[in-house]
C-alpha cells in the first residue's frame, strides 16, 4: 500500500452504532411506505431488532382499531391480561416478549388476509368471523398460539389458491 492510500477504518463497535428511531407504527402514518397498515414493518432483521429492544404498548390502540375491535376485544381474542395491558399503555411501557409475539402474529395475519382478500373490510370480517375450517373459531382467536397462527395462514393460502376452505 502506498503512503498516500488510506487504510480502511475499523468497523464501529456495537456501542458506537446508534439505533435508528423506533420504526414501529410509522407505517400507520406514511401511506407511501411499502407495507402500510402494519405495526411491525421492515425486513426480518429490523423487526427482530425492534422486538428485542421492546415494542411500546402504544401500538395497541392502532392495532385494535385496524382490526375493528375495542382494546378490550383485542385483549380478549389474543388472551392478553386486560389490566396489565391497560397499565402498560397508560405508563407507556414496553410489552413482554409473549405479548409482542401475539401482537406480531395478529399483525401478520392482518397483512396476509388483506393481501389475499384485497379489501380491508373483507379482511377484517374474515379474521373476526367464526370459520368452519377452523372448528368454528374466529381466526383472530387462534393467534394466541403459534400452532393457531400457522393454521390461520394455511387457510388463507387455501383461499388464495382457490381450495375450498
Amino acid at each position: 500500500m502506498s503512503a498516500t492510500a488510506k487504510k480502511p477504518s475499523p468497523a464501529p463497535s456495537a456501542s458506537q452504532v446508534k439505533r435508528p428511531a423506533a420504526r414501529l407504527g410509522a407505517a400507520l402514518e406514511d401511506p407511501h411506505l411499502k407495507r402500510p397498515n402494519r405495526t411491525f414493518h421492515g425486513d426480518s432483521a429490523t423487526v427482530i431488532e425492534d422486538m428485542r429492544h421492546g415494542v411500546p404498548a402504544s401500538v395497541i390502540p392502532a392495532m385494535a382499531s385496524r382490526l375493528g375491535l375495542s382494546q378490550d376485544g383485542l385483549f380478549e381474542v389474543l388472551r392478553l391480561p386486560r389490566s396489565t395491558m391497560k397499565g402498560r399503555i397508560s405508563r407507556n411501557e414496553t410489552l413482554s416478549a409473549s405479548e409482542q409475539d401475539r401482537l406480531y402474529r395478529a399483525d401478520c395475519a392482518w397483512s396476509r388476509a388483506l393481501q389475499v382478500l384485497e379489501d380491508e373490510d373483507a379482511a377484517r370480517a374474515w379474521l373476526r368471523r367464526p370459520n368452519r375450517s377452523l372448528g368454528g373459531e374466529a381466526p383472530l382467536s387462534l393467534l394466541d398460539t403459534e400452532a393457531g397462527y400457522e393454521l390461520v395462514l394455511d387457510i388463507l393460502g387455501r383461499i388464495e389458491y382457490g381450495v375450498v376452505s
